[in-house]
């Protein structure tokens, strides 16, 4: 079944205005929309009949008629965009279990293993790891800077984004940032990142999206894709699993690369815990 606020969100990054404000009208007043002939909707807009028609095809569908038919449906209550009050526990499972695979999938399919090979020689090499990630980043960053706990260099992280920024004017090229950040182009990571440049710190970025402000001013960037456009606002964030997936990944080659140190870091560490139990 084709949802159109699916079909909408993916498509609007390239939309034209007169498009976008279709897309606006169709998004914020769909029970309104549903009764309106290509006529009225193109007057309510201020675009021509013909450019509803051609955003009915821009958006995959055959033409306005098929545009109607998903706007009756979307009046069907729903609890989350992609998730409806008929779906049965299986498929609402599905439905999770699908998005958060594919994140993961896409992801390894996009990995620059020259980047990702360059990015461990990097931090094999450093003499300090810090971990920089903000909002919904911070677990992310957070989950790294744990695992890296295990391996045999010095590693650190803050939660508060002050003493982020204020760590981030103190590191030197010596060391080595890894920032976590979906959207790459968040003002306050921005702010920790100009900093980490002006002192020249070598930035590893975790980030979604290619060609960003993040990716343009960091050494290396690894991509962690996300599904969810799929499920907007459904509260599953695909995102988080693929950055993870990323941080592993970077751990695991790190420890894979310096086993000799790695081994005894290892054993510190389950000595530590062990005396806890």
């Amino acid at each position: 079944m084709i949802y159109l606020e699916s079909v909408i969100q993916t498509n609007y990054p390239t939309m034209t205005k007169k498009e976008k404000k279709i897309a606006d009208y169709l998004l914020h007043s769909p029970e309104e929309a549903k009764n309106k002939t290509i006529s009225e909707i193109s007057e309510i807009c201020g675009v021509a009949e013909s450019t509803v028609f051609l955003f009915s095809k821009k958006i995959g569908l055959s033409g306005f008629k098929e545009l109607t038919v998903l706007l009756s449906n979307n009046s069907k209550k729903k609890i989350f965009e992609g998730i409806y009050e008929e779906d049965s526990i299986q498929s609402i499972t599905e439905k999770v279990v699908e998005v958060s695979t594919q994140s993961l999938s896409t992801t390894a399919s996009l990995i620059d293993y020259e980047q990702l090979q360059q990015a461990v020689d990097l931090l094999v090499k450093t003499k300090k790891i810090v971990f920089f990630g903000l909002g919904g980043s911070a677990p992310v960053a957070l989950d790294g800077f744990h695992k890296f706990l295990r391996s045999p260099l010095d590693v650190e992280y803050n939660l508060d984004y002050h003493m982020q920024l204020l760590k981030a004017s103190k590191l030197t090229r010596e060391s080595c940032a890894i920032i976590v950040s979906h959207s790459g182009e968040n003002s306050d990571i921005l702010r920790v990142t100009d900093m980490l440049n002006k002192n020249d710190v070598p930035i590893i970025a975790i980030t979604s999206f290619n060609n960003t402000s993040l990716v343009k001013a960091s050494n290396y960037a690894l991509i962690a894709t996300t599904e969810e456009l799929k499920y907007k606002n459904m509260g599953i964030y695909t995102r988080r699993l693929a950055q993870m997936l990323i941080m592993d990944l970077l751990f695991t080659l790190v420890m894979t690369t310096d086993d000799t140190n790695s081994i005894p870091s290892l054993e510190k560490i389950q000595e530590a815990i062990h005396s806890t139990k």
